[in-house]
């Protein structure tokens, strides 16, 4: 049985990042959904993505209530960060961090951080 592809929803607006994420993601064979602002609960319970990737600190301060919401169905969190902020990000509730500069390395090892909490 071939298993799932990762579902991952990328939230905020970073032309170039989310371009450098979806060619990660396209080489990992991930699923990818975008959104500028971060939709809400029911309608990220419905796609069940495997992770919700904030694309920076303040993305994912703007979404505190929909992180915390989502913290009881334990949807992993990773934002896109500098290590400076990188205990910030965890007080935001960030599962990981994809630190800056971005590498392959980086994202591959933040799926497999999340692989085991997959229900997919």
């Amino acid at each position: 049985m071939t298993p799932s592809p990762v579902k991952l929803l990328i939230i905020g607006n970073d032309p170039l990042l989310s371009h450098l994420l979806r060619r990660y993601a396209e080489q990992s064979g991930c699923l990818l959904a975008e959104r500028a602002l971060a939709p809400e609960a029911a309608a990220i319970r419905q796609w069940q993505p495997d992770a919700l990737v904030f694309l920076s600190l303040d993305h994912l301060q703007a979404a505190q209530a929909l992180v915390d919401d989502l913290a009881a169905h334990e949807t992993p969190v990773l934002v896109c960060t500098a290590v400076a902020d990188e205990a910030r990000a965890r007080e935001l509730g960030a599962d990981a961090c994809l630190l800056h500069p971005l590498t392959f390395a980086h994202f591959a090892a933040a799926l497999a951080a999340i692989a085991p909490a997959s229900p997919h």
